[in-house]
Formats: structure tokens, C-alpha cells, sequence
């Protein structure tokens, strides 16, 4: 009997998380490091989390990291589900490697739960940690929305006096204590609400219980190191790199060979960034202290290949051999602001090179691992970031320029020969400026059905027999702009479609601007605030040459809305027989608490209404 009424209720409550929308419950999530030594400690985790549905599962897998510096100590787990109750051991574990193995000893294990739902999970394990502790592992208990968190720890347990760095968020610090020659961190969480993922809302890392620390001095891999500040950590960073940036005599004298005929250090820059293109490939190198350390350029130069680092480094070697100055840097591509007071590693995910440049009063920053990014274009990873410069006498800490969001647009042009039976024909060319013509700049090897899927996304119509007319771009004109340059690619392509306006026999209802995406927006009630981090804009020019016979009866009147996040603007004119339509939309950098977001959707639901309207043609009496 006893058993019945505990499965009863167990049932209860899940049948109360179902009701709530939710896909799991973390009951408990504790974890720790003790640290041993400066360069060995053990990680332990333990969690009890519900699952409800599908969905759930990504919250209950627990995935376990290791390499050449991290080992799996221990691995259980138990899952309970009608009453019944499943043991599973370190054997069970599901373990890969992280990349393609071709330089790589990171590898991931993990045991994705099976039953049937809702059911409970409760699992814990520990890491060994040896050669090095660079940083604390991060503390997130929650990772995905509709996930609710009861109650969670996060422990630190230290030899006594280890000073950390550390950042946190949505949670409770306890006072630091010391206890038998240890000093011991501790924060805890409790009765977290789930997420809820809607567009326009802040990041995750904004909204999610975090704890993120780091040794202020470190060991690791026979090296050490403090991080105190970004100049002592790039101090680290930089005796890393001694020697790495020796090339053969050989190659040293190719490259000057190569750039004998170039007349400036832009000019250098171009030519060896051709060389890097033409001559390497990326590939994840992630073998040991190489996770920080990159490969020598003499090895580079040998094999062909490397990750962002070592790529980094080598053209800082083959600039160097030339006779021009750059810099190594580190950066985190998906956050522009770094979390402040968190100098260390677990900052950064990326490595690329500033090439200052005297004669363009400029400093390009080089993506290395894509080398048909523009050069002296800041991509949208880069421009605006906070980044770490590593030099000789230690990291400088700078914010890469970011530019106006006035440049950032997509305009187009679509001429329309319509029919009397509603069919047409037309012809359209697209334009993309700055961050919006990244998702172009590999265009050439995208295949055919890939470039129509782009070029007709969000249209409200079925074209047929595309072909694409032209494409051009300015990739190549920084050297003519300098500072101003500003990356633009231009697409000019024909289609026809049966059914672009509806008649009746007398009349034609002619859309407005079926090859305009309409603005999303959500029916219920706002959860997060409303965020826009950037701003662009969106023009599209519809011109309707009127079919034979036919005048107009009717156009829209004139629609202008202007509000703190965007404005908009349609108009309808008609001369010559043709009806031009101009619509835009100009998004601008916007934060504001949920309470604002009906005018939101009120703004949505009219521009949308402005996409959608149309505009009738009569047929002229005989």
C-alpha cells in the first residue's frame, strides 16, 4: 500500500509538471571540485532530475568531457518509472570523439536515459582531473528551456588561500570559509522558473543560474600562470607562443619572393591571406596544452592544415618574414561584452590576427579560418567584441570598432509583367550589405537548390524556372575605401509563377509584395523582455507593369509607423502604366521590459497587413 500511494503521487506531480508545460524537473543539482593540487583535483556532480517528455532528455543526459588532462573516476545511475527501478554503471556510458580524430584527444561520454515518461533519473559521477587546472568546471545547472530547477550547489573546496576569479549570476554566494587548511566557496540556487524561448528575448546566459571560476594562479601542462588581469593572462598566453613563429629559410624566402612586388603592407597582407586560402585547410587541433598552444608555423607549412590558432600563428609568421607586425588575439565570437571580473580562458572560444595597418589608418582583423572573409571586413563574430591582444609585455584588453547600423540592409528591386489571366513573370535583383551578405560570401559553392531556397525564403508565391542572371560583389574593395569599406553582394535572377494576382474577370486583386517576409510575433503572454541587438533594414521595391486592357481602380493609401524598436513606411504610386511599391522597414537596436510587447504585436500586425494588402486593377470597357 505504501508503495501504491508513493506512485501515486509521483504520478500527481508529473501530471502537475504536464499541466505547468513543462518538459523537466531538476529535483536537485549538486556539484564540486576539490582541488588536490595546483594541478589536480576531482569533479563530482549529482542530480535528480524528472523527465516528462521528449524534450526533457537533453536536460537528463549527463555528458561527461574528457582528454588528456580529464579522466571518468566513477559513473552511476538509476531510473525509476512506474514503480519500477533501473541501475546502470560506468559500462553503459556511450564514449566519442569529439572531432574527426585526426588531431584530437577529446572525447564525450554520455548516457541518454530510455523510458517511458514521465520517469526519473538520478545519476552522479566524478572526473580526475591531472596535469593542470586552468579552470573550475562551469556551473550551470539548467541548460534549456521549460526546465524548472527545486534546489542546487555549486562547492569549491581548495587548498587553503587559492584566490579564485569568478563571475555568477542568479544565485546565492555563501561566505568563503576555512576549515583544516582548506578554503572552501560555495553558492546555491533554488526554485528556478523555467524559460521560456521566444524571439526577440535576452541571451540564455543572461536568464540562466551560473557560477563561472577559475585559480587566480594556475598550473598547467608544466607551465605556469595568473590571471588576475587580462595583461597577466595574455602574459601566459604569449610565452606560449615563443618559437612557435619560426618558418624554414626556405619558406622565408618563398614568401618575400612572393610579396617582392607589392608596394604596401596591405598589399603583403593580401597576397600571403591568398596564400593561407590557397595552401591550408582548418581542422580542430585540440591534442593536450595545444588547446591553447598553437602549432609551430614550420608545421603548418608542412602539413596544410590547423585550427584557429595555429592558422592565426602562421600567418603571423609568414606577416613577420615579410617585414609587417600583427597580433595574435582571443575572443568569444557569440558574446560582444566579456563577463566582467572573469579574467581567464573560460572566456574565449576563438583565435584570429590584428594587422595593424599605418597607411590605411586602420588595423584589419583577420578571420583565419575562413579565408574568403573580406579582408578589412569585421564579420559579425568580430565587429563590435570585446577582444584580448596578445603581446610580447602581455594582453591588452579592446573593443574591435562596430559599425553604424545604418549599413546594415537588404534592398530589393522586383519588376513584375503581369498577365490578364494572373500569371507574371519577374525579374529581381537583390542587393545584401555588410553582416547581411555574410550568409553569401561562399555563394559560388552553394548547390543550385540551396541558392533558390535562399532567394526565395518567406515569398508568398510558387516560382517556377528560376535562374540566376548575374552575381557580383565588392569583396576585393577595401584597398579603394580603406575604413569605409563596406561588404556588398548583388544577385540578379528571373522567375515565373502561375498565380501572382486573383480576378474575377473584371477586376485584378494585385499583392502589394508577395516577396516580402512578414514579422513573427506570439499570440500569448510575454515571458522575457524584448530585446533587439542590432539594428538593419529591409527596402523592397515592387514595380507591376499593367497587363494590356486594364487600369487602376484602387491603391492603398500611404502608411508611415515610427516606434521606440522600428519604423515603417508603404507606399503605392502608379505612372505609365506601371505601379510602384515601396515598403521599409528599419529595425533599431532596442531593450524593454514584456509589458511592452502588445504594442509590439500591434506594430507586427500591421505591417504585416501592409505585405498583405493589395491593390485593384479594373479591366477597361471595349
Amino acid at each position: 500500500m505504501k508503495r501504491l500511494t508513493l506512485l501515486l503521487c509521483w504520478l500527481s506531480a508529473a501530471v502537475s509538471l504536464q499541466a505547468k508545460d513543462l518538459d523537466a524537473l531538476v529535483i536537485s543539482h549538486e556539484e564540486s571540485f576539490t582541488m588536490q593540487s595546483p594541478s589536480s583535483g576531482v569533479y563530482r556532480v549529482k542530480a535528480v532530475v524528472m523527465v516528462i517528455n521528449e524534450n526533457g532528455l537533453r536536460q537528463a543526459t549527463p555528458v561527461i568531457y574528457t582528454d588528456s588532462f580529464r579522466s571518468i573516476g566513477s559513473f552511476s545511475a538509476e531510473i525509476e518509472t512506474a514503480g519500477r527501478k533501473i541501475k546502470f554503471g560506468k559500462k553503459d556510458l556511450q564514449t566519442v570523439s569529439i572531432s574527426s580524430g585526426l588531431a584530437d584527444d577529446s572525447y564525450v561520454s554520455v548516457y541518454e536515459p530510455s523510458a517511458r515518461y514521465p520517469f526519473t533519473i538520478s545519476y552522479e559521477y566524478a572526473v580526475n582531473y591531472r596535469n593542470g587546472v586552468l579552470t573550475f568546471p562551469a556551473f550551470v545547472p539548467v541548460t534549456e528551456e521549460k526546465v524548472e530547477l527545486q534546489k542546487g550547489s555549486y562547492t569549491l573546496d581548495l587548498p587553503a588561500g587559492t584566490e579564485i576569479v569568478s563571475y555568477a549570476s542568479h544565485v546565492e554566494a555563501v561566505p568563503p570559509r576555512e576549515a583544516k587548511g582548506r578554503t572552501v566557496y560555495e553558492w546555491k540556487v533554488a526554485d528556478v522558473q523555467a524559460i521560456a524561448d521566444e524571439d526577440m528575448m535576452p541571451p540564455f546566459r543572461e536568464l540562466l543560474p551560473m557560477v563561472l571560476a577559475a585559480p587566480r594562479s594556475f598550473s598547467y601542462a608544466g607551465t605556469t600562470g595568473t590571471q588576475s588581469d587580462w595583461k597577466e593572462f595574455g602574459l601566459w598566453v604569449s610565452g606560449l607562443q615563443q618559437g612557435a613563429d619560426v618558418l624554414p629559410d626556405a619558406v622565408v624566402a618563398e614568401l618575400r619572393e612572393l610579396t617582392a612586388g607589392c608596394s604596401s603592407d596591405f598589399e603583403k597582407l593580401r597576397v600571403l591571406y591568398g596564400r593561407l586560402r590557397e595552401t591550408t585547410r582548418y581542422v580542430a587541433i585540440q591534442l593536450g596544452i595545444g588547446k591553447l598552444k598553437p602549432i609551430e608555423a614550420a608545421e603548418v607549412a608542412r602539413s596544410g592544415f590547423g585550427d584557429c590558432k595555429a592558422l592565426s600563428n602562421y600567418l603571423m609568421a609568414m606577416l613577420k618574414a615579410v617585414g609587417v607586425e600583427s597580433y595574435y588575439y582571443i575572443i568569444h565570437t557569440d558574446r560582444k561584452d566579456l563577463l566582467p571580473g572573469f579574467t581567464s580562458a573560460g572566456q574565449m572560444n576563438h583565435a584570429m590576427l590584428a594587422v595593424p595597418l599605418p597607411e590605411m589608418a586602420d588595423t584589419v582583423f583577420v578571420e583565419c579560418t575562413n579565408p574568403r572573409t573580406p579582408l578589412g571586413y569585421r564579420h559579425a563574430d568580430v565587429a563590435g567584441h570585446e577582444i584580448v591582444l596578445i603581446k610580447p609585455d602581455g594582453g591588452e584588453h579592446v573593443r574591435v570598432g562596430a559599425y553604424p547600423d545604418s549599413l546594415s540592409r537588404r534592398e530589393q528591386r522586383t519588376e513584375v509583367k503581369l498577365s490578364t489571366n494572373g500569371s507574371a513573370s519577374l525579374k529581381l535583383c537583390r542587393r545584401m550589405y555588410l553582416d547581411l551578405a555574410e550568409n553569401y560570401i561562399g555563394w559560388e559553392d552553394l548547390k543550385q537548390d540551396t541558392r533558390e531556397k535562399m532567394l526565395t525564403a518567406g515569398f508568398k508565391l510558387h516560382p517556377e524556372g528560376l535562374t540566376i542572371d548575374s552575381v557580383s560583389d565588392n569583396f576585393d574593395g577595401y584597398a579603394a575605401a580603406g575604413r569605409a569599406f563596406c561588404p556588398e553582394k548583388t544577385i540578379s535572377y528571373s522567375f515565373s509563377t502561375r498565380v501572382y494576382a486573383h480576378g474575377d474577370g473584371t477586376r485584378l486583386f494585385v499583392p502589394m509584395n508577395p516577396v516580402a517576409k512578414g514579422l513573427s510575433f506570439q499570440k500569448g503572454e510575454r515571458v522575457n523582455d524584448i530585446v533587439i541587438p542590432e539594428g538593419y533594414a529591409s527596402v523592397d521595391t515592387v514595380m507591376v507593369r499593367l497587363p494590356l486592357g486594364y487600369a487602376v481602380e484602387s491603391l492603398p493609401e500611404p502608411v508611415e509607423l515610427d516606434t521606440p524598436w522600428a519604423s515603417f513606411s508603404s507606399t503605392a504610386s502608379e505612372a505609365d502604366g506601371c505601379v510602384t511599391v515601396v515598403q521599409t522597414i528599419r529595425f533599431k537596436r532596442f531593450r524593454s521590459d514584456k509589458s511592452r510587447y502588445p504594442e509590439f504585436r500591434d506594430f507586427a500586425r500591421k505591417v504585416n497587413r501592409c505585405y498583405d494588402s493589395s491593390f485593384v486593377l479594373i479591366k477597361s470597357a471595349p
